[in-house]
């Protein structure tokens, strides 16, 4: 069966490599691999007991064995993700069924959202539907959907969206967990753990609240994490993020993880696509984005892509990270942050991210959902299934931003 599935590879890689790059063909492969979502997403509920498919929640009524059909339909920070990424791809193509993808979602979420929330017991918060939405404890909670959800409100000012960032901007700026400098942190796996995931879970949904009110405050916060994850978590040996900080150790953790690399990186470019050219603290930002972009291409494999841990060659190409790099870089270069002539790296590591992409728009070696871990092999081992997640939306972003790279 492996042997099977390496010439399966092996022939993706040669129809890749084979494969015209310009920007229409980059953005028909965005497009298949989206239309592979929008076919699987069902707006329906699901009885795990029954097999039952539920069209209409309240009615049904809920019980411990509903959820979410598929994980498109879910309420966790990888949805925010696509969420955005489909708005991107709305706005670059016109097309209704990929703007509006974020819409549907929400309209739905927010149907049963005043049901579920008195059924809520407050543990269960990963079978339970909508529990994220419900609990707001944690940035996981609030800030990747938050911030799509604020891209939506934009558009449709209906009151319980804004109801809903209200309460999500009160536990992000007054009730998250900080060190005591103000850097977010969470309670496990130990008190005050910095996670280098969070500055995604953050910074963008800051930035768009910043856009939304216009008041200075979310971009100072947004700028302040920025610097502040960088000062705790950059290794100057390696030029890499390390996954995590022990606070009470006043020691970092876990290692030099692809997709935590990740989310730093496109937080940062996020936060720059929003932030004010007249902020005082600009320049900053756009430094911290080239130095992390510069160290973060001396390790990209010859095939372009980048490794699940990122400075070990015996760790696996993983696509999520591969893809998160690509977006950023084209992002900075299309935006002027960094050098045209670094447009190469983004230019290969899309090259690399079409070998993971299967022809009905599957997308392999996203690695699955990761804790922080304390020995390597813990990331080494790491699966990483069909098509998780994970890391679709940053496949979308990564094609956009590479095809406007690219000139018929």
């Amino acid at each position: 069966m492996k042997y099977i599935y390496c010439l399966i590879l092996a022939a993706m890689s040669a129809a890749a490599a084979a494969q015209p790059l310009t920007k229409q063909n980059v953005l028909n492969t965005v497009k298949k691999v989206a239309d592979n979502v929008v076919k699987n997403t069902t707006y329906l509920y699901y009885d795990r007991e029954t097999g039952e498919l539920i069209a209409d929640l309240q009615q049904h009524g809920y019980n411990r064995n509903v959820t979410p059909q598929n994980g498109y339909n879910d309420w966790k920070y990888w949805n925010g993700v696509i969420h955005i990424a489909f708005n991107r791809l709305g706005e670059e193509t016109g097309i209704a069924r990929y703007a509006n993808f974020a819409k549907k979602n929400f309209e739905l979420f927010f149907r049963d959202y005043e049901y579920l929330k008195p059924l809520y017991d407050g543990k269960n918060h990963w079978g339970f539907p909508l529990a994220q939405a419900i609990r707001i404890t944690e940035l996981d909670d609030c800030g990747a959907m938050g911030a799509s959800l604020i891209e939506l409100y934009m558009t449709d000012k209906k009151p319980a969206y804004k109801e809903w960032i209200d309460a999500a901007t009160e536990h992000i700026m007054k009730k998250q967990m900080r060190l005591p400098d103000g850097l977010f942190s969470r309670p496990h796996p130990h008190h005050n753990t910095v996670w280098a995931d969070d500055l995604y879970m953050s910074v963008p949904f800051l930035a768009r609240m910043g856009a939304l009110t216009g008041k200075a405050e979310y971009f100072d916060e947004a700028v302040k994490q920025v610097a502040l994850f960088n000062k705790y978590l950059f290794d100057e040996r390696t030029g890499l993020m390390w996954h995590c900080y022990y606070d009470d150790l006043k020691a970092n953790g876990g290692t030099f993880w692809g997709r935590c690399n990740g989310w730093m990186m496109m937080a940062t470019a996020d936060l720059l696509r929003l932030l004010p050219d007249s902020h005082p603290r600009r320049s900053e930002v756009i430094a911290l984005l080239q130095r992390q972009i510069l160290n973060v291409a001396q390790y990209q494999s010859p095939s372009g892509m980048w490794r699940q841990v990122l400075n070990k060659e015996d760790s696996y190409l993983e696509t999520s990270c591969t893809a998160m790099f690509t977006y950023s870089v084209a992002l900075a270069v299309n935006s002027g942050w960094i050098d045209r002539r670094y447009h190469s790296i983004a230019v290969k590591g899309w090259r690399g991210i079409l070998t993971q992409i299967t022809s009905e728009g599957a997308v392999t070696n996203i690695c699955e959902g990761t804790g922080i871990g304390n020995d390597i092999k813990f990331y080494y081992d790491r699966p990483a299934p069909y098509n998780d997640i994970h890391g679709l939306g940053a496949v979308f972003l990564a094609g956009i931003e590479v095809a406007k790279l690219l000139k018929e």
